[in-house]
């Protein structure tokens, strides 16, 4: 399987799960599903899925931007730290009202996967 095909897979999956998950009126759904997938991959899909979620880190859309930001945290993707540092570089300017708060768990995330912790939300 290629990136892209993966990249198009691993987006149709979290979109369905996301969907079911706004559809329960459950938001630990989405959280959960994605979090069993990655723990279900090996190693070729694993490399794969964390050069997708540092992509879906710097996404204008919220809710890839925090599903991504989870399993980085939970599964310590260190390669995703750029991505991360680039997204805390962003947020300051943003509109949203949940930018500080966002910005401030990013920074967390960034801090502990440096420093070996694993990050909490």
């Amino acid at each position: 399987m290629t990136l892209n095909e993966f990249r198009r897979e691993m987006k149709a999956y979290w979109q369905a799960v996301n969907e079911e998950a706004d559809e329960l009126r459950d938001s630990y759904i989405a959280r959960n599903r994605m979090h069993d997938l990655y723990r279900k991959f090996d190693d070729d899909e694993r490399a794969m899925a964390d050069h997708v979620l540092a992509e879906w880190v710097l996404s204008k859309d919220e809710g890839m931007r925090s599903i991504a930001q989870s399993l980085i945290g939970e599964f310590r993707i260190i390669n995703a730290i750029p991505a991360l540092a680039q997204l805390a570089k962003r947020l300051p300017s943003s509109r949203s009202p949940g930018a500080p708060w966002e910005l401030e768990y990013v920074n967390r995330i960034i801090a502990e996967l440096s420093r070996g912790a694993s990050p909490r939300r």
